[in-house]
């Protein structure tokens, strides 16, 4: 039986290995409306107003912290020390497990990469928090534990709840308090996406990527002499995504592309144009506009994509104005 507070802790820890997993297609992944969690954000160097930690300041994460002591201060707030601790713990014993067979140099390189992003999902969830407040929303004690209430009583009740918190190293507020960190992220993107429209222009593009300009040159040329763009993708293209659509990326609204560059192209042609070479850091693309569309009716897919595109596009508000001081070095 899926347990909901295996489902908390699984969403907590995706946040930082889904960070570290590089998109090899260049549509957007299909999601439903995204879990209830902090969006993963500019790294803590980049605060506008930081304070560069001082020697004096800089503590290793592996150093057993006072509960009064800081990782960071966000807008004044405090995040403490031991809490970055536990959650980089859990984190690198979750990617540790799934990722045995990286070499001892990926490993490390990976494992200093995620603690400085588990500070950063760590701010950012202080940052939507303290807008949640300034826009009074707020999640009662009452509401967080019906749910968690509700949840014990549908996935194997209170024994098997408590025996899952100690195998765990939780206590039962601290899954209250990240249960409560999660209904509030997933009620300020509510309310950040509520007017995100269900119509927008629209095209549908086809792509071929490849590793190097030449090549793309290559493929172009062929284009160029009456060569069928689909069968040419299904051939050469190294976005797997598509490649066994022929290049199909399907109708696709603004903001909702992995590549901009693709994106930026597709909606600049004609029907039936195709593009000259397009540089990424995927490669080298060669773009076709298969249709167009002025108005239509977004799919899910598309309509969830806008709805990340806004939260991101305001999470990224929040950091843009926050004064964030990292009191330690990772």
């Amino acid at each position: 039986m899926k347990q909901r507070w295996t489902i908390v802790r699984m969403a907590w820890l995706a946040l930082t290995v889904g960070m570290l997993i590089a998109l090899a297609g260049c549509k957007q992944p299909a999601e439903t409306i995204p879990p209830p969690q902090p969006y993963a954000g500019p790294t803590a160097t980049s605060g506008p107003g930081e304070t560069a930690p001082t020697p004096q300041d800089a503590l290793p994460p592996t150093v057993a912290a006072d509960k009064d002591a800081l990782a960071a201060k966000v807008n004044g707030g405090p995040l403490y020390l031991i809490d970055y601790q536990k959650q980089v713990d859990e984190w690198e014993s979750a990617f540790l497990a799934q990722n045995a067979q990286l070499s001892e140099q990926e490993r490390q390189e990976m494992l200093i990469q995620g603690r400085r992003q588990v500070l950063d999902v760590m701010i950012e969830q202080l940052l939507i928090e303290q807008a949640a407040s300034r826009q009074g929303v707020a999640i009662s004690d009452a509401e967080v534990e019906s749910v968690i209430a509700r949840d014990i009583e549908e996935n194997g009740g209170q024994d098997q709840f408590n025996a899952w918190l100690q195998d765990n190293n939780w206590t039962y507020e601290e899954y209250k308090s990240r249960q409560r960190s999660m209904m509030i992220a997933s009620q300020m993107f509510e309310q950040v996406t509520k007017d995100v429209p269900t119509e927008a222009e629209q095209v549908h593009a086809r792509h071929i990527l490849v590793a190097n300009e030449q090549e793309a040159r290559d493929l172009l040329a062929q284009l160029q002499d009456g060569a069928d763009f689909a069968e040419l993708a299904r051939e050469n293209s190294l976005d797997p995504s598509t490649k066994e659509s022929g290049g199909d990326l399907g109708f696709f609204p603004r903001g909702t592309l992995v590549v901009p560059e693709v994106e930026d192209v597709a909606f600049s042609l004609s029907v039936g144009q195709v593009s000259d070479v397009v540089h990424s850091a995927m490669g080298y693309h060669i773009v076709q506009v298969v249709e167009r569309s002025e108005g239509m009716t977004l799919t899910e897919e598309s309509w969830q994509a806008l709805r990340e595109v806004t939260f991101r596009d305001w999470v990224s508000d929040l950091w843009a104005n926050a004064q964030i001081d990292v009191l330690i070095a990772v």
